[in-house]
């Protein structure tokens, strides 16, 4: 049986088995590369790439965050397979954003591989949850891989979000929910919109984004900061969703003028929208993540079931020391 090689290259990593050679989530010059969403941190060297494998939904996402991968395109639906000399590739939804996809790779010899990128095991209001697949191999994130990120359950979360929203508007006040431009900011956007709370988009990326959901059905209703509209939200009562507070205040000056913008500024109350605000460890806001916390990975590799498990991102050492106690062999790359 060949050796299963991974090697950490640009934004991802080069897999290696046998004649195969698959980029999961990076390009790899003259081969295929495994996209499984487009945030930035996932999606370097695409130019190099010979093919990128990816939903409709991850393509729509990295367009309109102006990414791009001029090269052959394989557009899979979850489910769908695809193929190459000495593997069958299979999609699946992780769950994160729009689009995102775990990957299931069956080898000639039926070695079976699971690629989760980032991934979330929680329905919300705008992805599905991630479903585990059983594998021999498994290649999984550990952003929040240690014992203390335990997050509430996400209708505590959404609960206090709208409470805050309602009663800062009901004080005169404009609440302001910084998140993730992709993923974070429409499921924010939904989720007040769901309470009939009128919502400005901040940012221009988050309108291009908005777009690329709304063309996958969300129904996302934000108005742009760009928009007449803005104004009498503003006015009015409203909240405000952008990845960046200072860039929307700059915009409001140029746009809606300075005077508004003062105004906006005194009113605003900023929140962030964060697994990493658990506790306070990074500011004011609510632990709505995207990703999956530290007792639902163990519980996922455990229903993957691997012989062996490949851990990445920030807490790889301490979640692979933890899925050794649960009888899990496990190496951390990074």
């Amino acid at each position: 049986m060949p050796t299963l090689e991974l090697v950490k290259k640009s934004t991802g990593f080069l897999l290696k088995y046998g004649h195969v050679r698959l980029g999961l989530d990076t390009g790899i010059k003259n081969e295929t590369t495994l996209l499984s969403h487009s945030h930035a941190d996932h999606i370097g060297r695409l130019d190099i790439a010979h093919r990128v494998i990816a939903t409709q939904g991850t393509f729509d996402t990295l367009e309109a965050r102006n990414g791009r991968a001029d090269c052959k395109r394989t557009v899979l639906h979850y489910g769908d397979s695809t193929g190459q000399l000495g593997v069958i590739i299979t999609a699946f939804d992780a769950g994160h954003v729009l689009g995102s996809t775990m990957f299931h790779m069956e080898f000639d010899d039926d070695l079976s591989i699971l690629y989760t990128g980032d991934f979330n095991v929680e329905d919300s209001l705008v992805h599905k949850a991630a479903q585990a697949v059983k594998a021999d191999v498994l290649i999984t994130e550990a952003t929040y891989g240690s014992p203390e990120w335990i997050f509430p359950k996400r209708e505590e979360t959404y609960f206090q979000i709208l409470k805050t929203a309602q009663d800062e508007i009901a004080r005169g006040k404009i609440p302001v929910f910084q998140a993730y431009s992709l993923g974070k900011a429409q499921e924010a956007i939904a989720l007040l919109e769901y309470r009939d709370i009128p919502v400005v988009s901040g940012n221009g990326t988050i309108d291009t984004v908005n777009d690329a959901y709304n063309k996958h059905g969300a129904g996302l209703n934000a108005v742009s900061i760009r928009s007449g509209e803005a104004i009498d939200n503003l006015d009015e009562g409203c909240a405000i969703v952008s990845s960046s507070p200072a860039h929307t205040f700059t915009n409001i000056r140029k746009i809606l003028g300075s005077e508004l913008a003062r105004e906006v500024r005194n009113r605003a109350v900023t929140y962030s929208l964060s697994g990493w605000t658990l506790g306070g460890y990074r500011g004011k806001g609510f632990p709505l993540s995207a990703h999956t916390d530290f007792p639902h990975l163990i519980e996922f590799a455990k229903k993957v079931d691997p012989r062996i498990a490949y851990v990445f991102t920030g807490n790889a050492g301490v979640l692979a020391s933890h899925l050794h106690e649960e009888g899990i062999t496990a190496v951390p790359l990074e």
